[in-house]
């Protein structure tokens, strides 16, 4: 079957959800919506239960108000996707309601969410991942040093709310760390809340420094979950120590693949593959193994260092230090050199443990690669040698 996008998926697949059940592309299709600016359409009240038509919030909003920050603002895909969903039969009838859009710096917390209702029995809380800011990048590896976040708090306290407004069956999605809140808010809900939900998908979002409920080890959390991640995922497999995701296909590069447009799906699924690329598995383990050199306090330490000598660029997004890249880099030396001399000292140690974690890493993989070489060898002569061993005992008879 012919590899597409879930553009494609949109353009193609019409049916009604009566017709054709909600499946897990759809899912990925409003984790995707989730980053819209959605407080930017007038009519949709935010935090109210009075939902709107999804169609007309983004026909009857200015698209660059709706598209005002994150990564969608600049994906060549965007306007080709939005024009599908206004044209989808399958999505005509999608309401959106109770939308929370949260930033606090001073507690480093950016969290938003947004509720579906297309109109097939469940509301679909779907979490927003990373829009873009300083403070929620500094967010995402908060989740390293500690055991929750205040945007994982606030997931609990939003899927509670939804819960108690509406009368639907509840289903948790969502795309990178929205797809981590995704996940937490399943397993930490009451279980009056948790007895309502039917699905869960993270999608490339990463684990938790420690298992934040019992519940994930419930048989019936086990059944109605799902973790996907692309070919390339970095991000998504942070903190991961089960083996319990599914690998899709990806048509980007490896930087690029935590976009959700380059995921190669096939009909109504995704085109799934054997396992990560390997320069993934490289930078994995990398990561996986500098951490573990680390202490817990270290790495707090040296997370707030480094976001801390960032912030002296007065950058507020990460398309700011981006944009302005040769200024920013200058201001982030002068920064740097401004620490005290032990903190100075530390993050030479620590930048020189990542380097070290590389080197092992290509060690073991120069040293994988060698033995599969000497096995394919080794496999190759012993054909020979059986093909020879063969010929002379035909010849002697």
């Amino acid at each position: 079957m012919t590899q597409s996008t879930i553009v494609d998926y949109l353009v193609r697949e019409q049916r009604s959800f009566a017709e054709e059940p909600f499946n897990v592309v759809d899912a990925l299709v409003l984790a995707t919506l989730s980053y819209l600016k959605f407080e930017s359409h007038e009519a949709l009240k935010v935090t109210s239960v009075e939902s709107v038509a999804l169609v007309d919030v983004i026909s009857g909003t200015d698209r660059e108000s709706l598209l005002r920050i994150g990564w969608m603002k600049g994906s060549p895909h965007t306007d080709d996707f939005l024009e599908a969903i206004l044209n989808s039969a399958r999505f005509r009838e999608t309401r959106v309601c109770l939308y929370a859009d949260e930033h606090v710096d001073s507690t480093e917390k950016q969290f938003s969410a947004v509720t579906f209702l297309p109109g097939d029995g469940r509301a679909y809380l779907t979490f927003r991942g990373t829009d873009g800011t300083m403070v929620g990048w500094k967010e995402n590896f908060n989740i390293t040093f500690r055991d929750f976040t205040p945007a994982q708090l606030a997931s609990v306290s939003y899927a509670s709310g939804v819960a108690s407004a509406v009368e639907e069956r509840l289903a948790f999605i969502g795309h990178s760390k929205g797809g981590s809140h995704a996940h937490y808010a399943a397993l930490c809900v009451s279980d009056e809340v948790f007895a309502r939900t039917d699905m869960v998908v993270n999608f490339d979002g990463p684990s938790f420094l420690s298992d934040p409920s019992p519940r994930v080890d419930d048989p019936r959390f086990k059944e109605m979950f799902r973790k996907i991640v692309p070919e390339g995922s970095l991000f998504g497999l942070l903190l991961e120590e089960s083996q319990d995701y599914r690998v899709i296909g990806a048509s980007a590069k490896l930087s690029r693949q935590h976009e959700p447009f380059s995921w190669t799906v096939e009909g109504s699924d995704f085109h799934y593959v054997e396992g990560l690329r390997r320069r993934a598995k490289w930078v994995g383990a990398t990561l996986s193994g500098w951490l573990k050199t680390r202490t817990i306090e270290e790495r707090e330490m040296f997370i707030d260092t480094v976001y801390q000598v960032l912030s002296a660029t007065d950058a507020r997004t990460i398309f700011d230090l981006r944009d302005h890249l040769g200024s920013n880099l200058r201001t982030v030396m002068r920064a740097s050199k401004g620490l005290d001399p032990e903190m100075r000292h530390f993050m030479v140690e620590t930048f020189k443990m990542l380097v070290s974690a590389a080197g092992e890493e290509t060690r073991k993989v120069r040293d994988q690669r060698k033995t599969a070489v000497r096995k394919r060898r080794h496999a190759r002569y012993t054909r020979v040698d059986e093909g020879v061993s063969e010929g002379e005992t035909a010849t002697q008879r």
